[in-house]
Parts: C-alpha cells; sequence; structure tokens
C-alpha cells in the first residue's frame, strides 16, 4: 500500500499541502500595498519536533493533495479498528466479570 502512486507520485504521504501567502519586500512590488499577495504551494511535515516544508510545483499539487487523503484515510481506519478493537477487549472483561 505504501509506495507509489500511479503518476511517479508517493501512494501515501503524511503532511499537509497547504498555500503560503506573503510580501516579497520588494518596496515596487504589486504586494507592498498588501493587494494580492505571492502564493505557493507548499508540502508541510513534522521530522523530530521541527515543521519543514517543501514548495510543489503546479504539476505536484493534486498528487501529493491526494496522498495526503490516502495516508489520512487510511490513519482513520487504523484508528477505528483500533477502538473497536478495545471495545470488544472490554466486553469480555466486562463478561468475565459478571460470570463471577
Amino acid at each position: 500500500m505504501v509506495g507509489r502512486g500511479g503518476s511517479g507520485g508517493p501512494r501515501m504521504v503524511r503532511g499537509s499541502v497547504v498555500t503560503h501567502r506573503r510580501r516579497c519586500g520588494k518596496p515596487n512590488c504589486h504586494c507592498a500595498a498588501g493587494e494580492a499577495l505571492h502564493e505557493e504551494t507548499v508540502f508541510t511535515y513534522s521530522e523530530r519536533s521541527r515543521t519543514r516544508s517543501v514548495t510543489l510545483s503546479a504539476s505536484e499539487v493534486a498528487g501529493v493533495r491526494a496522498a495526503v487523503e490516502r495516508y489520512r484515510s487510511a490513519l482513520a481506519k487504523l484508528e477505528a479498528a483500533g477502538e473497536t478493537g478495545r471495545d470488544e477487549l472490554l466486553a469480555r472483561q466486562a463478561g468475565r466479570r459478571g460470570r463471577r
């Protein structure tokens, strides 16, 4: 399940895809007045308690977003299965206590 997707991008990836909007700092740029800030789409992730980011090209954005969503979906399924297992264990424990 983990590995590369069909388009050459990652099958799953833990992180987020976000759009950064900022001023460039050049006094004559259109962004200096606060209008139409510069935008870049980045992939952010945590590594050793630090947030890292990688700028994505326009052709990468959709694939990386899809990989992030696949990761989140798989994680949600795993968490749901873990909670089901916990509930089953607790129900068995409660059943044993009731038979004593």
